[in-house]
């Protein structure tokens, strides 16, 4: 007899982005990249072949392309990172200038190596680009730092207009899907800005990722902790297992679930950007946009 063949159901069409990603991959080649890598394509994002060549919009990572911590969900390579480089504000400000754009997300690996995590780097770089062109918006996708409040502090020398800091699951989940992180050291980065930063100025986000096996009411408490914690933007999406990760996808999430996920925010106050393909950084500036404070 012949071994019996497992059945591997097809991929839901609402997990498949439509779009190319050669033409990703095209539109960054006439960019003055110098070295600066982009999450798009370090992370693997579903969504790369749909920003930048239609919505003229990128996630830069700076900092280098490898994180100090193995977390079994990231296809970013873990390793020892190459020491920080003076020229990537000047670097960061040519991408700038190239795509002409109005609002800019960038993020960096972890840099636990650091006296400060990268926190004066990422601030050197918002520095620059408000020299550049001082109406553009500006997102950085922050690490932990540890939870070190000074490198916290730094980052408002020069402060963006958002914060982002991705939760990536429930508590019950840390210990398997994000080692060497702590849900509440998470929920302490959002505290510390809502005590101490303009919130006229800067907005707090998080984000999250399902299909890890967390019930409904689970995403339910971490989306009331973030309102408590003085998150205003939340994106939810489905984990997507990329090449190099050891994580399995538990569970494709249903559609009607993500709507449940985006009333529940509501009622807390958030504003919720909730689907399957939905990441961190996706269509940034569309939640901003749509959410400008009154």
């Amino acid at each position: 007899m012949k071994p019996e063949t497992l059945f591997q159901p097809a991929t839901p069409p609402f997990l498949i982005n439509p779009h190319p990603k050669r033409l990703f991959r095209e539109a960054i080649a006439q960019l003055p990249m110098n070295g600066i890598h982009t999450i798009c394509e370090e992370a693997k994002c579903p969504n790369r072949g749909e920003c930048l060549p239609r919505h003229g919009t990128i996630s830069i990572m700076v900092m280098g392309s490898i994180c100090t911590r193995g977390c079994p969900f990231c296809a970013v390579a873990t390793g020892k990172p190459l020491p920080l480089d003076p020229e990537e504000p000047g670097k960061v400000v040519e991408i700038a200038r190239a795509l002409k754009v109005r609002y800019l997300v960038m993020t960096s690996p972890n840099r636990d190596e650091l006296q400060d995590g990268g926190a004066s780097q990422f601030t050197a770089i918002v520095a620059a680009l408000r020299e550049f062109n001082p109406d553009l918006r500006i997102e950085i996708l922050v690490p932990d730092f540890q939870g070190k409040e000074e490198s916290y502090g730094v980052l408002l020398r020069n402060p963006p207009d958002v914060v982002a800091h991705d939760l990536q699951t429930v508590p019950r989940l840390y210990h398997s899907i994000r080692p060497g992180a702590d849900y509440e050291r998470s929920l302490g980065l959002f505290r510390w800005f809502r005590r101490k930063a303009d919130p006229s100025r800067v907005t707090l986000k998080a984000g999250l990722m399902v299909g890890f096996g967390e019930t409904e009411g689970e995403v339910a408490e971490v989306l009331r902790d973030a309102a408590q914690a003085g998150v205003r933007f939340f994106t939810i999406g489905q984990y997507l297992k990329p090449p190099g990760s050891s994580l399995e996808v538990v569970e494709v999430v249903p559609l009607e679930r993500y709507q449940r996920f985006t009333e529940a925010g509501k009622k807390l106050g958030l504003a919720v950007q909730a689907s399957p393909l939905t990441r961190s950084s996706y269509l940034a500036d569309r939640l901003a946009a749509e959410n400008k404070r009154p």
